[in-house]
């Protein structure tokens, strides 16, 4: 009896994907998009609607635009990384307003990856499959802190690299620093800080440095050094 050929495996799915953009029409298309690879989609129009459609659905993905009413979309990454409900989410930012500085804003925000508006389809399906394939594989090794990449042109050089790894203890980027992150108000207003991330380092592994950033939903950022105890606004 001849023996039948197995069928192709079907790809795996996106887990739920969570979209933020004040644009209806993007918001539709990014939708088509997604529909046929993730197994369920949402969308909001602003930062506020989508921090707490996040906490309360916990989507796999969230691809948001930066320039959203009420939370940007720089906060937006940053609180979702504070959040114990939205911490692991994949995170990619699609901004009209790509520039070198902004590239940088979005991934010490929290972002695992930035792309430039307009951008294909395929392009954007490519980037969330590759994001969050990555957190996946840094769940499975044990793996913590979201899989940051940054763009190429924000990478320095290799000899400056090398350099920088010569004078001191490389400083990484984390959202479970080894010192739990204190409780802090705000100088000016008094309101709480919500936490968004940390980077770990110093001069050698004798002499540990620990800086904590943290935003006022008012007043902005801050940053606080765990071994001067001060804090000052970024």
């Amino acid at each position: 009896m001849a023996r039948t050929q197995s069928a192709e495996p079907v790809p795996a799915l996106l887990p739920s994907v969570l979209i933020v953009d004040g644009d209806p029409d993007t918001r539709t298309l990014y939708r088509e998009v997604f529909n046929p690879v993730a197994t369920q989609v949402e969308e909001c129009e602003d930062g506020a609607e989508a921090l707490g459609k996040a906490i309360c659905l916990r989507p796999a993905l969230v691809i948001t635009e930066t320039r959203l009413r009420r939370i940007d979309g720089f906060s937006l990454c940053g609180l979702l990384r504070s959040e114990p409900a939205t911490r692991s989410a994949a995170i990619i930012v699609v901004s009209s307003s790509a520039t070198a500085a902004d590239k940088a804003r979005a991934i010490t925000s929290g972002a695992n990856e930035v792309i430039a508006k307009p951008c294909t389809p395929d392009a954007l399906v490519a980037a969330a499959k590759d994001v969050y394939e990555r957190m996946q594989r840094a769940a499975l090794t044990g793996g913590t802190a979201p899989a940051v990449r940054l763009a190429p042109e924000l990478v320095p050089p290799a000899t400056e690299r090398r350099r920088a790894r010569s004078r001191t203890f490389p400083r990484e980027y984390t959202i479970t620093p080894p010192v739990p992150p204190r409780a802090l108000h705000c100088p000016v207003c008094d309101s709480i800080l919500l936490y968004e991330h940390s980077y770990t380092g110093g001069v050698n592994e004798r002499s540990p440095e620990q800086w904590d950033y943290l935003r006022c939903a008012q007043c902005g950022p801050y940053q606080y050094r765990h071994r001067t105890r001060k804090l000052k606004a970024t």
